[in-house]
């Protein structure tokens, strides 16, 4: 589900797509940590939405991706750099900056993780590996009050 729904917290983030040494804001990027069992969600996961992120990874697809953990968030990097027309520029992406400080709670600067990046309507979703999803769970837990809803959703 894209957009705010009951089971998503808003973290207050910057979004950037990264090409060589260039770093392009995507304005009103949105990122959210969505609960399991909240607006269809199977597990916890990440949602970066903004209708230009989808095209970093085709309809339909996903890939599992490198996250690298740094200063003040996360990068997310593509297998292949990618050109993408954004807002009239055309730009070769060769990774997606989530700019978040609470996001170093789920990777630490300098560390790193291999899982499923997918697309979305409007967006991309990261399906960390579940050491990272219990982090997202008790970042909602903390910030939030909120724990996923595990028993609606059924046994795996």
């Amino acid at each position: 589900m894209t957009g705010p729904a009951t089971g998503k917290f808003q973290l207050e983030a910057k979004v950037l797509l990264l090409s060589g040494s260039k770093k392009k804001k995507v304005e009103d990027a949105m990122v959210y940590i969505h609960l399991m069992g909240y607006a269809r969600a199977r597990v916890t996961h990440l949602d970066i939405e903004h209708r230009a992120l989808g095209k970093l990874i085709h309809r339909g697809m996903g890939n599992f991706l490198d996250i690298e953990g740094v200063k003040g968030g996360i990068i997310i990097w593509p297998k292949l750099e990618r050109q993408i027309e954004f807002f009239g520029e055309e730009m070769v992406v060769q990774g997606l900056a989530v700019l978040s400080p609470i996001l170093n709670e789920v990777l630490k600067e300098g560390e790193t993780t291999r899982t499923w990046v997918g697309r979305k309507f409007d967006g991309i979703y990261i399906g960390f590996r579940r050491n990272e999803i219990a982090k997202l769970e008790r970042l909602a837990a903390e910030k939030f009050g909120a724990r996923p809803l595990e028993h609606l959703i059924g046994p795996p």
